[in-house]
């Protein structure tokens, strides 16, 4: 009983090992991502802030000198084809220098000053709209060197953030499944024509929570956006978390930008899994009805790893103790066929004794040079097999030989590595 609780402990503390240290990886993305944000809009303030105000002082100036030419020109003339030629061509200049008319108003007010639109806040919102490719558009930068450096920091960012994104969209995903298999207790099954309805029915799920996130999300943001209606949120919302950013409602408090950050963050993890889904279900349908062929050299991603099947299985294979021999007499399409139609493939024996050659033509099944003792509870946490099970687990077809432990299947070898006789 000690011996299986130190078992049971030991396997616990390698899976939650294992966990950390993937989780610690995601963890060490994220971060980076948000430093990423920060930084460049740290950069953007720099670049942009001392600029605007050199460019205010330039467009007071020029708006002063254009109101006095102005009315100069009106006070020497009496006729009306005149003054709205001078007041057209007026409107003209004033609107080539691109300045609102609460700025036109302030320039005409000396002690007072244009309040700035490249502060930290707006910057950092201007670098997260550049990342998700959201870009508003309400700031621009103007100086040479911004443009530049936005080329260069939307390179290498935008790919980097659509990756975290989606990273965050399968793990929401992966959240809803296992939740929803949680509520239902049973086990989520995705068998023949069960699995286009299956995969349905899950887009609906996750498109159902898009469309609740939106409605209560919605409700929430004119708490601190005063100028907008609900039907403003909610226009708002979708043409931000579907990246399409207009540009005519954008966030104006700064002092909320954090929790509208967070909102639109979270509302994308969301797309990215709604999208995903979709991919799925169009992924189904466009394979509906093919055959499984060539299953060796179909390509696959375990472990951080691109591998071919050919490779996995061979490895699998002989991990657990299989020949050479052995692996290339299995029909694997038609095994993984079977397998998804759920068929028992053919028996082929294990241990082939009426084979008078096989030891001279195939090698060990075990591997000998290998240290068993060191694999143990490092390949499989299950429970040691009887000899009863062990003398049925002889005669079991190859497929299902990757259920057995390899330090039972060297028992049966003897001390010298030949097999013994089975009847002995």
């Amino acid at each position: 009983m000690g011996k299986k609780k130190e078992s049971m402990a030991k396997c616990a503390w390698m899976k939650f090992r294992n966990v950390l240290r993937i989780a610690l990886g995601h963890l060490a993305l994220y971060c980076f991502v948000v430093c990423y944000v920060f930084a460049g809009a740290w950069v953007f303030h720099q670049l942009e802030g001392e600029n605007e105000t050199e460019l205010h002082d330039k467009q007071r100036e020029y708006a002063m000198n254009l109101k006095k030419d102005v009315i100069a020109k009106l006070a020497t003339t009496e006729n009306v084809a005149e003054i709205n030629e001078h007041l057209r061509m007026f409107l003209r200049n004033i609107s080539n220098l691109h300045i609102s008319l609460d700025n036109y108003l302030i320039f005409n007010e000396p002690s007072q000053v244009v309040p700035k639109r490249w502060t930290f806040p707006s910057s950092v919102l201007f670098s997260f709209t550049i990342l998700t490719t959201i870009g508003y558009g309400n700031v621009t930068p103007h100086t040479q060197q911004c443009k530049v450096f936005l080329m260069i920091y939307g390179a290498f960012g935008i790919p980097l953030f659509l990756i975290t994104i989606a990273d965050l969209g399968r793990f929401s995903k992966t959240a809803i499944m296992a939740l929803v298999q949680k509520v239902s207790k049973r086990e989520l099954k995705k068998q023949s024509d069960e699995h286009l309805l299956r995969e349905i029915a899950e887009v609906m799920l996750v498109a159902g929570l898009f469309v609740v996130f939106i409605a209560i999300g919605s409700a929430v943001i004119p708490l601190w956006e005063n100028q907008l209606t609900y039907f403003d949120s909610v226009y708002f919302s979708y043409m931000s978390l579907t990246t399409i950013g207009l540009g005519d409602i954008v966030p104006r408090r700064m002092d909320f930008l954090l929790p509208t950050l967070i909102y639109i963050t979270i509302g994308l993890w969301l797309t990215t899994a709604l999208v995903e889904q979709l991919a799925d279900v169009f992924r189904l349908v466009h394979y509906a009805g093919r055959q499984v062929t060539n299953v060796k050299g179909i390509t696959v991603w375990l472990g951080g790893r691109r591998l071919s099947m050919g490779g996995l299985i061979s490895t699998v294979c002989r991990r657990v103790g299989m020949s050479e021999n052995l692996i290339n007499q299995i029909n694997w399409d038609r095994t993984v066929i079977d397998a998804l139609d759920g068929k028992m493939p053919p028996t082929l024996p294990i241990f082939p004794w009426h084979f008078t050659d096989f030891l001279e033509h195939d090698p060990p099944l075990i591997d000998l040079s290998i240290d068993l003792d060191q694999m143990d509870g490092s390949f499989y946490c299950s429970k040691p097999l009887s000899a009863k099970k062990q003398r049925r687990a002889s005669q079991m077809s190859a497929p299902a030989i990757a259920w057995m432990r390899p330090q039972e299947e060297a028992r049966i070898l003897d001390a010298d590595g030949n097999f013994p006789n089975i009847d002995a």
